[in-house]
């Protein structure tokens, strides 16, 4: 008698997130991503000081579970599958050493509370990333986080617009939250330029700001040029708002960032989404020349009044200083964080990381960055559905625009803009294995139980 055939092994289909108990990986980010633009970046709990803020205590527990869920799993990804990790275990390793000899070094006294706040906010990204990478299931989950993380961007650029009609900052609930502290340059109203507002969505800074739509808006591009919805125009809602803003945050930055991942995501576009999107950039363009008069002039007037403006020379007359300083401390730098503001203000994240983490440092985080767009590459090459191909284009687009903006300022000193472009690394490197061909894997929840 002829024994049965085996049962075939389970396939777990690529587009299902299934039931769930307990805290998975999409619930802990999609909490952090709510406390990171939700929450006014300058709120912290007083308690805590400057690491208080609700998103970096949420990260430094996600740190925790990626670590609970990291002795669950039964089924390692592939060292090849783990470049991302691997980049950010560089970058870690440099920090700890630089943190070490800083501290055995001495430090003034007004550097040592930045210099520990520094390091945690690095352990919370750290922690954000892992958990980015390993904790979504499956592809269905990637979508769902990424679909997320356009919406709060258009809802950020939807309140940067009502800041920018207005002109009042709209926060005032937040101050009314008990145990908490007001600790952002901007709580007291909205900058200006050329007698226009300056939005500034939940964030400390227009810049800041500025790095949250820039890097969402790929993302909401295949939102609405991808939607398999009935409805047809909700989709397109993030990606007017996140337009409109931009133009609207009269930000040199926010503009560059926007063009640079419009550019990177137009060659994968069909020609009729093309058409669409400029033909409505067109549009909304005319109407912001009406509505607002003067608008159009005063962005033109950003690009060819380079030569004269103050915040451009600024920082091209930075390098000099930049070298003098690098050459104190060369190798891992004099500390992640200690560098304040009294020294030199450097509107450039990769000199003050080279400043602060050393030449070892600059270089991780330049291979973090690459491991990154690399992964999403990857990503795209082996996604079998248009929709994944569409969002792992949209992730390199999001990182080149986010590491090109952190030139213009130091997007590491700010919570929302690191945080962000941490957060997308790890969805990066997730990507790479989560959008690879479906094949059999074991049938068990990630969440913790």
């Amino acid at each position: 008698m002829s024994k049965p055939a085996p049962a075939a092994p389970r396939i777990v289909p690529v587009d299902h997130i299934g039931p769930r108990r307990g805290i998975d990986g999409l619930t802990v980010l999609t909490v952090y991503l709510v406390l990171l633009c939700a929450v006014p970046s300058g709120l912290t709990i007083t308690a805590m000081g400057s690491a208080g803020r609700p998103a970096t205590v949420w990260a430094l527990a996600a740190s925790l579970w990626w670590c609970w869920h990291q002795v669950q799993r039964q089924a390692p990804l592939a060292p090849g599958r783990r470049i991302v990790p691997l980049a950010l275990f560089a970058l870690l390793t440099v920090a700890g050493f630089s943190y070490a000899v800083a501290m055995l070094r001495g430090l003034p006294t007004d550097e040592v509370s930045p210099a520990d706040t520094g390091i945690l906010r690095l352990v919370a990204w750290a922690g954000i990333l892992l958990v980015a990478h390993d904790g979504l299931s499956n592809a269905g989950e990637l979508r769902v986080l990424l679909r997320r993380v356009a919406w709060v961007g258009g809802a950020l650029a939807t309140l940067g617009i009502f800041q920018f009609l207005t002109g009042e900052l709209l926060l005032d609930l937040w101050r009314m939250v008990p145990f908490t502290t007001w600790d952002a340059p901007n709580a007291a109203g909205l900058d200006q330029r050329a007698g226009f507002i300056r939005a500034s969505g939940t964030a400390i800074h227009p810049l800041e700001y500025g790095v949250m739509l820039s890097v969402a808006f790929p993302l909401a591009v295949v939102l609405a040029t991808e939607n398999r919805s009935a409805h047809r125009l909700l989709p397109w809602l993030p990606f007017a708002a996140i337009a409109v803003a931009s133009l609207t945050s009269l930000s040199r930055s926010t503009l560059i960032g926007l063009a640079i991942g419009l550019i990177v995501m137009l060659p994968t576009l069909t020609r009729r989404a093309r058409v669409l999107m400029l033909s409505l950039g067109g549009v909304m363009a005319v109407a912001l020349a009406v509505v607002v008069p003067g608008m159009l002039g005063t962005i033109r007037g950003l690009f060819t009044g380079l030569a004269t403006d103050p915040s451009a020379s600024s920082r091209t007359s930075s390098y000099d200083a930049a070298i003098e300083f690098v050459s104190r401390f060369p190798l891992v730098g004099k500390g992640f964080g200690t560098f304040i503001a009294r020294y030199h203000i450097f509107d450039n994240q990769y000199l003050l990381l080279a400043i602060e983490l050393g030449i070892l440092g600059f270089i991780a985080f330049l291979l973090l960055i690459a491991a990154g767009i690399v992964s999403a590459a990857k990503a795209r090459k082996t996604a079998v559905e248009r929709e994944d191909r569409q969002f792992a284009q949209a992730l390199i687009a999001a990182l080149v625009a986010a590491s090109l903006m952190m030139s213009f300022f130091d997007g590491l000193s700010f919570a929302m803009s690191g945080g962000m472009l941490f957060l997308l690394l790890g969805l990066a490197g997730g990507a790479r294995h989560l959008l690879a061909p479906p094949g059999p894997v074991p049938a068990q929840s990630m969440a913790i139980r």
